[in-house]
């Protein structure tokens, strides 16, 4: 693949977070992500604010640790210097990425200052009744961060682990936007085959031209540069 299209992004870059629940796929698409904008030739790193001791498995650290992604990821520095340190670490007309751990409504805590530090915010939710009420609480958090004056980033969802032969995908993209949020165009699929998404961690992301991935990196970067 030939990319000639070119992105320009201001000399201080812009940063993305990923939030949601534990498992909707934040680091994988983080990896993926990371590994496209680098094909695409736009200089990115990850920030890993999956704090090492949480019950999750997989982090983007981790998996830059065994793998090439593309970008170099760092660990997550103290919650409290997240957007000194997001800043300093985003390369020159960049991108910085941050990926969480599971999503936890706690002011004062990690995921507040994720949402401090970005530009863009990004909700993985899996389109089902149960993670669309979850939702509610980020936000939530978005609306508490604007009542008290703080930085809120521009916000858009991302649907995650899709069946596209259920109803329920349709149906969510329906209601949220209904409700004014924007939700993204690329849908990222449920593939628990070998080569598929749910096998991919400590692999070197698999670039498939036209898939999800591919898409993603593309919209989110329109959504970033607009």
């Amino acid at each position: 693949m030939t990319e000639t299209r070119t992105w320009t992004l201001p000399a201080e870059g812009r940063r993305v977070g990923l939030i949601g629940k534990g498992g909707s796929g934040k680091s994988t698409i983080a990896a993926h992500l990371l590994a496209w904008w680098a094909r695409r030739g736009v200089e990115a790193v990850g920030v890993d604010m999956d704090i090492p001791g949480d019950d999750e498995h997989g982090s983007l650290y981790a998996w830059a640790s065994l793998t090439d992604v593309g970008a170099p990821v760092y660990p997550a520095p103290a919650h409290t210097r997240l957007a000194q340190e997001s800043q300093r670490l985003t390369p020159a007309g960049g991108l910085g990425l941050l990926d969480t751990g599971a999503w936890h409504r706690k002011a004062g805590g990690p995921h507040y200052s994720v949402l401090s530090a970005v530009d863009l915010a990004v909700l993985t939710l899996q389109p089902t009744e149960m993670e669309l009420e979850r939702a509610g609480s980020v936000l939530t958090a978005l609306e508490h961060l604007e009542s008290v004056g703080a930085h809120v980033p521009d916000f858009v969802i991302l649907l995650t682990m899709v069946n596209n032969s259920a109803a329920s995908p349709a149906e969510t993209r329906e209601a949220l936007t209904s409700n004014g949020y924007r939700v993204l165009t690329t849908e990222v699929p449920r593939q628990d085959s070998r080569q598929g998404y749910a096998q991919a961690f400590g692999k070197p992301p698999r670039l498939i031209i036209g898939d999800a991935m591919d898409s993603l990196s593309v919209e989110l970067l329109e959504a970033i540069t607009r």
